[in-house]
This record gives C-alpha cells, sequence and structure tokens, in this order.
C-alpha cells in the first residue's frame, strides 16, 4: 500500500474546489473503498459532459482523475492498454487547460506526476523526464504558490524521495499542511473532496514513516472523521 501511495502522487478537489458534485461523491466512494479498477468510466463520463457543454472545470476534473487513474494502472496492471491512452489524454488535457486563464496556473502543478508517469510506462527515458518532474514541480510552486495542487504535488515528491532516497520527511509534512491549510480556509476539506482526502493521507503517512505516530494517528483520526466508513484507516494507525 505505502508503494502504491507513493506512485499515485510521484510519477495525487476537483474544479476551482467548487460546490461538489454528485460525481465527485462517486469519485470519493470509489477511492476510500479502493476501487480504482473502473475509472476510466469516470474519465468517460466526463468527456461525454466537456463534449455537451465546452467546461473546463470538467476538463480540470477529469485531469486529476486521470491523474490517479494512471497511478492505479501503473502499479495494479502495467500491461493494460489503456495506460498509452490515458498517457495522451493527460497530457492533451494540461496542454489545453494552460491556455485557460482561470486554470493555466494551476494546470502546471501536473506537469510533474505526467513526467514521472511517463518515465515509469518507458523507463529509458526516465534519465531525463524524472528531473524534469522535479522541475516542473518547482516551477508550478513558483507560478502558483497559492494553489493547493501545486504543494500537494510537491508534497508528493518529496515524500516519495525520503521513502526512497533517504533522509528527513519533515519537507513532505510541511508542503502537505501548507496544500491542507489551503483547501480549509476555502472551506472545502468535505467529504466529498477525494483530493483533500488523499492529501490528509499522504501527510499522515509522512507523519508515520518519520517515525511520528501519535501526529501519524491524529491524521487518520481527522480523515476517520471525515469519512467515518474509510475502513482501511483501521488497519493503518498505530
Amino acid at each position: 500500500m505505502k508503494k502504491l501511495l507513493c506512485i499515485v502522487f510521484l510519477f495525487c478537489s476537483v474544479g476551482s474546489f467548487a460546490q461538489k458534485s454528485d460525481i465527485d461523491c462517486r469519485i470519493t466512494e470509489s477511492f476510500i473503498n479502493q476501487n480504482m479498477k473502473d475509472w476510466n468510466k469516470f474519465v468517460d463520463e466526463l468527456s461525454a459532459e466537456i463534449t455537451k457543454t465546452g467546461s473546463e472545470d470538467l476538463q480540470f476534473k477529469r485531469m486529476i482523475v486521470r491523474h490517479l487513474y494512471l497511478a492505479y494502472l501503473l502499479f495494479n496492471n502495467p500491461e493494460s492498454k489503456q495506460i498509452d491512452m490515458q498517457l495522451e489524454g493527460l497530457n492533451k488535457d494540461i496542454e489545453e487547460l494552460e491556455k485557460s486563464k482561470k486554470y493555466g496556473k494551476q494546470s502546471l502543478a501536473f506537469k510533474s506526476p505526467y513526467l514521472a508517469y511517463a518515465a515509469l510506462n518507458n523507463p529509458v527515458t526516465a534519465v531525463y523526464r524524472l528531473p524534469m518532474s522535479f522541475s516542473a514541480a518547482k516551477t508550478a510552486i513558483s507560478e502558483s504558490e497559492n494553489s493547493p495542487y501545486s504543494w500537494a504535488e510537491y508534497g508528493n515528491l518529496q515524500y516519495c524521495y525520503a521513502l526512497f532516497i533517504g533522509g528527513s520527511f519533515d519537507d513532505a509534512v510541511k508542503s502537505f499542511q501548507k496544500a491542507i491549510t489551503l483547501i480549509e480556509q476555502k472551506g472545502e476539506g468535505t467529504k466529498c473532496n477525494w483530493y483533500y482526502i488523499n492529501t490528509l493521507l499522504f501527510l499522515a503517512k509522512s507523519y508515520e514513516d518519520g517515525k511520528q505516530f501519535d501526529k501519524a494517528n491524529e491524521v487518520y483520526d481527522k480523515i476517520l472523521r471525515i469519512r467515518p466508513d474509510y475502513e482501511a484507516i483501521h488497519r493503518w494507525k498505530h
């Protein structure tokens, strides 16, 4: 599970944290039940609505759904034909949203995971794509410092670096805390905001892997107050 969590963000709401819709609640339900194998259906559902409405809000949402779906596929089903399709779609969403007045700067945060996913899917490219992934994360912070996405995605890189290369998890903790604060300041720390819940989960894992188990449990308890039906949390608590 720890490795899966890392891949979700390294190589893990939606819209501009507007009021959550039915699809947000269904995505969250699927997420907390660890049932992501059919997330292509969410992508297809959003795509159909985007075709009808041309909504940038929905395109931004689809981009993040693709982000987590790719993480699931690369870890659980690396031979899936969906990977190339979703990678291409993710890159296209990012490129189109970069031109958006509303989402241009926020979309920069997702260049980092796209580059890392592409490296995982084609390891011979890792030597240049992974450094580009770190650079993209830092650019997102500098261009959109008040975006929770920038801080959450940067925190994921810091977490995975500490986990696999070694070092302190303190930098990851600070980035996740910043992202969470920004989300909560907007009043969007809700039970149907799966990006928020996932960011809380990574904060807990950062504390846990840094051997700060009491603080990890405090965050786990916070998640359970938001989603008491998140059964897996009971297994992860210390």
